[in-house]
Order: structure tokens, then C-alpha cells, then sequence
């Protein structure tokens, strides 16, 4: 497992990313590298301890932790999430999306593990972003038209 350090300086020299931090395990073993600098134009080195905005990215590793889950029988794609997430044991839907977002009504069947792993459990983004709950989430984040760029610092 050596070479990571070298890999990934490497890697960020010949990109146009300014810097990374890269963890490898295998058994006991573990080697983590970082390399660059913490953000474009900034002389601060990049660090192991360095917090990224990973967004999205938790997706994928979050429904690798839960297939392994299934994969050991703990739980299955079918299962309903209230057992694990009680808040979700009773889901409402608006009843329609152009509609008063407090104008819900049950949803017709409870949201499952599959539901979540796929992004179908009722939590999309739509594309008109003139309709009413869109509108809130705008109004709640902070975020969106017309200062999308305003996005919070992490500590907040």
C-alpha cells in the first residue's frame, strides 16, 4: 500500500485541482495522503484534517455502507424506514405540487430502504421552481434566486 503520497501529488499537479486528500485500508493497514493546497490561489497546505463540501458524494457511499447491510441479511431493500427513522413512520405528500404545501395527504404506502438508495421517496426537486414548496426551500436555505452563490459557511 505504498505510493499513495506520490500518486496523489501527482494526480493534483497535473489537474486543475488544487489539492486532495486521499485515505486507502485494507486490513490493519491504513495510509493516508495529502497533497496541494487548500484552495485555488491559497499558499495554505492541504491537510488530513482539511473539511471538504462533499455534497452529493455521501450518496454513493452511504448506499455502499447500506448494500453491505443487505449483503449480511441485517436488512433488506423492501424494508420500510420508520424502523430505523420513526419520523418517517407516517409520510404526507402535498396533494399536488402546485398546491399549498401544507394541503397534504398520507402517502399511499410507506417509504422504503430502496426508496431512499434510489432518490424516489418522495423528496425530488422539481424543475419549476416557481411552485410553492420549491419557493420554501428557498426561503429556509438562504439559497437560490436571486443569490444562488450565497451558500453558508460549514459551520453553519
Amino acid at each position: 500500500m505504498s505510493g499513495l503520497d506520490g500518486m496523489l501529488q501527482a494526480a493534483v499537479g497535473r489537474t486543475a485541482l488544487p489539492g486532495a486528500v486521499a485515505l486507502v485500508a485494507r486490513g490493519d493497514r491504513v495510509e493516508v495522503a495529502a497533497a496541494g493546497t487548500a484552495a485555488i490561489g491559497d499558499g495554505a497546505p492541504m491537510a488530513r484534517e482539511s473539511i471538504f463540501r462533499v455534497a452529493s458524494l455521501t450518496k454513493p457511499i452511504a448506499a455502499a455502507a447500506v448494500m453491505m447491510l443487505v449483503e449480511d441479511g441485517r436488512l433488506a431493500l423492501a424494508d420500510p424506514v420508520r424502523r430505523w427513522l420513526p419520523e418517517l413512520a407516517a409520510p404526507v405528500v402535498v396533494r399536488t405540487p402546485a398546491g399549498p404545501v401544507d394541503d397534504v395527504v398520507p402517502a399511499a404506502r410507506q417509504i422504503t430502504v430502496a426508496d431512499l438508495l434510489t432518490s424516489r421517496a418522495g423528496y425530488g426537486f422539481p424543475s419549476d421552481f416557481s411552485l410553492p414548496a420549491v419557493g420554501l426551500l428557498f426561503s429556509e436555505l438562504k439559497q437560490g434566486p436571486p443569490q444562488p452563490q450565497a451558500v453558508a459557511a460549514p459551520d453553519d
